[in-house]
């Protein structure tokens, strides 16, 4: 049985959304995108049941989750498109929700699927992400801060 033909339109809205995510940061794995994307259609899942619904193990969860916070591994700047909170009801589990950040990339992504142009709104200029992460210029022009004193 052969696979399902995929009109031209369908894969240009799949190119923008990869090529935004490209924009975003030119080396951003897809696991790191899927998680992402994931965690926005299901705002306030646990880590563990982010593991189950991408099929990967909860460790690998976990790094996915911790670069697209803020603070990556080391001190390193994440993403900030995510954080995860201490669940009141289980201390031990972690649930995670989009942060503003994360909400604006969204949004961009939206327009795209819509095949509309990015509104104004969430159109803001660009701005360069700091040298630690040595990456070309964000389009959410929300740079990770940098890392933490100790």
């Amino acid at each position: 049985m052969g696979a399902l033909p995929i009109e031209g339109d369908e894969i240009k809205t799949v190119v923008r959304v990869l090529e935004e995510f490209r924009r975003f940061d030119p080396d951003m794995p897809i696991q790191y995108a899927l998680s992402f994307l994931t965690i926005a259609q299901n705002e306030g899942l646990s880590m563990g049941d982010l593991a189950q619904k991408l099929g990967i193990a909860q460790s690998s969860a976990s790094r996915n989750i911790a670069a697209l916070s803020k603070w990556h591994s080391f001190g390193k700047a994440g993403h900030d498109l995510v954080e995860a909170h201490e669940d009141p009801r289980e201390r031990r589990r972690k649930i995670v929700r989009l942060t503003a950040r994360g909400h604006h990339l969204i949004g961009i992504l939206r327009a795209l699927v819509a095949g509309e142009t990015i509104p104004a709104g969430l159109e803001p200029e660009p701005a360069e992400r700091p040298a630690a992460r040595g990456r070309r210029g964000s389009r959410l022009g929300l740079a990770p801060s940098s890392s933490p004193s100790s």
